[in-house]
């Protein structure tokens, strides 16, 4: 399930978003169902309407999130109850929206033979 946003913070940044960032929340934002991690620090992430995307977190892991560099942690990514892209770390859990990984990741050819259902 995903939780509506504040209307007011999308009435004002709305105006101000990437156009592909309009176009994608415009069409409909897409829900992540499967992801795994493919090479140290790149994600790959199915979603509901079968487009697969890559997506590099390289150099994106500073301060708290520092520990999601470790190859061990890294490889351990999983989508929680809110198909948001997990990890665990010592300081808990650690969410990041799969809405990123739609909009700017690579698509690349369909994993989804290897859907976990």
């Amino acid at each position: 399930m995903r939780f509506p946003l504040n209307c007011e913070v999308v009435k004002m940044s709305w105006k101000n978003a990437p156009p592909e960032v309009q176009a994608y929340f415009k069409n409909g934002a897409r829900t992540a169902v499967y992801v795994r991690a493919v090479e140290p620090f790149v994600v790959s992430v199915t979603f509901d309407d079968g487009v697969t995307k890559e997506y590099d977190y390289t150099g994106k892991f500073t301060g708290i999130l520092s520990e999601i560099k470790e190859p061990d942690i890294f490889s351990k990514v999983y989508l929680d109850d809110t198909h948001s892209i997990c990890w665990d770390t010592s300081r808990g859990h650690m969410d990041f929206s799969s809405d990123t990984v739609y909009i700017y990741g690579k698509t690349v050819p369909s994993a989804q033979g290897n859907l976990k259902q």
